[in-house]
């Protein structure tokens, strides 16, 4: 499959962009290292959200390697990428590289992996119905559970989880299959492709999206579930819908709801006891398993889940015992649920079958709150029957109709909703209500309650860089820009930010088209901090000169920053914008002389060079005190001729005055003169 030198060396983004007709035998280049056959998929490494193809380490043929192409209408773990990229892990598939590329066949940019290939392939490939764990406790040890465990350790240790536990992510990557590994886990939310065996009750509640991060309990959870199905060939509970699986471990306890039958090596009965414990406290952690490991046996606790009563609590028809079995049948009949919660039917049940005076107190408290808080009583209902699930069930995560995630996830879950074109107002409407700080609040947490507020006080902001945007991109690392201008460039780097921008500046309408959106705005405030706050004021000026100045500013600092050097395109696109700010000046020839002079700075490509050319500080002081010196002289003459034009029936009046003195004075004179000459002639 390998091309001349010179053809590799043309593929990756910088190449045009090939037509639909021609991708046979092209490559995209990753690093100008790596080359990824575009029509070369190997499906039998997919994952479930990224699809896996062949690739090649130019010079290095003998490397084996395999990309996978994540989809860019998903949210990726960023931050397992910062950390693993180029680190080799003992249980772990090595992630060689990664970049962001174009893909032909999504007619976009994306995320591209390029892992290790695992020779020997899945561990556990589809259905497979033959055990595959020895019986021979040694070998069962060695070779799986310490391997196993090191990669969830390894992960562990770099403050992360995996979340994506299971068999069929399991790989040979040797081809004698002696050596196992756990594959991808950054392509998808954490917990999204899970299915719901090996996740915990709590986590099995959840959307998908919003099963959060979790803890490594989790990951040891979902190891216990994997080597039940290695150990007896396949999974004993594939024939069941969720909900019932869900109702099965409530009921029994997981360890009994996935055994069941099945019998598993007496070797492993101890060890899948304390993985699979459903109480998180008595669930075994790392340390106890690599005590089991290493010949120290331990008897795990396996207690129920959650207390029973003898009594019955009739709901929807169904008589429950426990509260957390109550909790999840509220959930999914929510409207009927508000009305049970105010009978007085539930408070007494509480006290009787459980002599829990608290937990009756704190529904009583609940539905008072929800009377003297809300006027609207679907949003009576909303309150009482969240916040009564969360006071039966702490641990469960926060549910709100259709809705269930744990508050961990928020990022994720306003990221998929966004990114899949979905209503966002159910999640604004969960972050302004305080379901989030009642959540908070039944933990304990008062920090994340407080971050809360800070969440609140931003999201009622409708300023350009802040509301639901800002904290979409704050709680999201890798979440690429969203902003339609740049979407298909996937810009989740700060510096691809103003290439990508000049890329859109050639086919927009710039007329038409603002050069920053809400999306672009929020991702700068977020990926350059603090340094452009004085901008980011300016952009939300009501002053249209002032504004466009602010965004003028804001690419000028990112180019100035990070480059490119020249950005033509953008430079005129906004260029066609800049009128208000020329208009601002007050003087005209200064004006005629900017507009002149315009086009010149825009060819340059620099928006830096034009910001300056265009908001030059001494020529705006000049003209603001030449305007003021102007203004007042103006002043003065105005009160000069309102002065005259006021007082004309006075002057007038003064000036027959004026007038009449002057003649008599006059008069006199004459007379004078007249008597004068006249007696020098009489006497002469």
């Amino acid at each position: 499959m390998a091309e001349p030198e010179e053809e590799i060396k043309e593929g990756g983004i910088e190449t045009p962009v090939p037509q639909a007709d021609n991708y046979s035998d092209k490559y995209v280049i990753i690093k100008n290292k790596y080359k990824v056959a575009i029509r070369s998929p190997l499906p039998l490494l997919d994952m479930p959200n990224a699809e896996a193809f062949h690739a090649e380490e130019i010079g290095a043929p003998e490397h084996k390697i395999f990309a996978l192409i994540c989809h860019p209408d998903l949210p990726i773990r960023k931050d397992h990428i910062k950390t693993r990229v180029g680190l080799k892990s003992d249980g772990l598939m090595p992630l060689v590289a990664t970049e962001v590329a174009y893909w032909p066949p999504f007619e976009e940019k994306t995320v591209v992996l390029i892992y290790d290939r695992p020779l020997g392939g899945r561990v556990f490939p589809p259905n497979n119905k033959s055990p595959l764990l020895p019986k021979e406790e040694a070998e069962l040890v060695s070779r799986w559970v310490r391997p196993m465990l090191m990669g969830i350790a390894n992960i562990s240790n770099r403050a992360l989880t995996h979340r994506s536990i299971r068999p069929d992510n399991l790989y040979y990557m040797d081809t004698d299959k002696t050596h196992v590994v756990w594959g991808d886990a950054l392509t998808a939310p954490p917990g999204y492709d899970q299915p719901a065996t090996f996740e915990t009750i709590e986590a099995m509640m959840c959307l998908p999206e919003g099963r959060g991060n979790g803890a490594i309990s989790n990951d040891l959870y979902a190891l216990g579930a994997t080597l039940v199905c290695l150990a007896i060939g396949h999974n004993p509970v594939e024939g069941l819908s969720d909900a019932e699986l869900l109702e099965l471990k409530i009921k029994k306890g997981s360890y009994a709801a996935l055994i069941g039958e099945e019998r598993v090596p007496l070797a492993l009965i101890e060890l899948l006891r304390g993985l699979l414990s459903d109480a998180v406290e008595q669930r075994w952690d790392i340390s106890s398993t690599q005590l089991w490991i290493d010949g120290r046996r331990m008897t795990p606790v396996q207690g129920k889940t959650t207390k029973t009563s003898q009594r019955p609590f009739l709901f929807n028809e169904i008589e429950h015992f426990s509260y957390r079995g109550l909790a999840l049948s509220f959930a999914r009949k929510w409207d009927l649920a508000a009305d049970a919660i105010r009978s007085e039917k539930l408070q007494t049940w509480v006290m009787r079958g459980f002599d829990d005076k608290d937990t009756a107190e704190a529904i009583g408290k609940a539905i008072d709150i929800a009377m003297t808080s809300f006027a609207v009583k679907e949003r009576q209902d909303d309150y009482l029957v969240s916040r009564v699930c969360m006071i039966l069930d702490p641990k469960a995560p926060l549910r709100m109709r259709n809705i269930c995630f744990f508050p961990d996830a928020l990022g994720w879950m306003l990221a998929y909703t966004v990114l899949q074109e979905k209503d966002t107002k159910p999640l604004i409407g969960i972050i302004m209500t305080g379901f989030l700080e009642s959540w908070y609040e039944i933990q304990g947490d008062r920090v994340q309650a407080q971050h809360i507020k800070g969440l609140q006080a931003t999201l009622q902001k409708p300023d350009l860089g802040v509301g639901l945007e800002r904290i979409m991109y704050d709680l999201n690392d890798g979440l690429p820009c969203l902003s339609p201008l740049v979407k298909k460039d996937y810009v989740d780097d700060i510096r691809a930010l103003l290439p990508a921008l000049e890329e859109a500046a050639k086919k927009v309408n710039p007329h038409r088209t603002e050069p920053i959106d809400r999306h672009i705005a929020a991702f700068i405030a977020i990926k350059f901090g603090a340094k452009l706050t004085d901008q980011m004021a300016l952009i939300n000026s009501p002053k249209e000169n002032v504004s466009i100045q602010g965004i003028l500013n804001i690419y000028a600092a990112l180019q100035w920053t990070f480059g490119p050097e020249r950005v033509h395109a953008l430079c005129s696109w906004i260029g066609t914008r800049v009128q208000p700010i020329i208009d601002s000046y007050h003087n005209l020839e200064k004006r005629q002389q900017l507009e002149k002079n315009l086009p010149r700075y825009v060819r340059r490509g620099s928006l830096s060079e034009l910001s300056r050319f265009l908001d030059d500080k001494d020529e705006r002081v000049t003209d603001i005190t030449q305007f003021e010196q102007a203004r007042a002289d103006f002043s003065k003459l105005a009160d000069e001729i309102d002065y005259l034009d006021g007082n004309r029936d006075d002057r007038e009046r003064q000036g027959l005055v004026f007038g009449n003195q002057i003649a008599a004075t006059i008069s006199f004179a004459i007379a004078l003169l007249t008597m004068f000459l006249l007696l020098l002639k009489r006497f002469l």
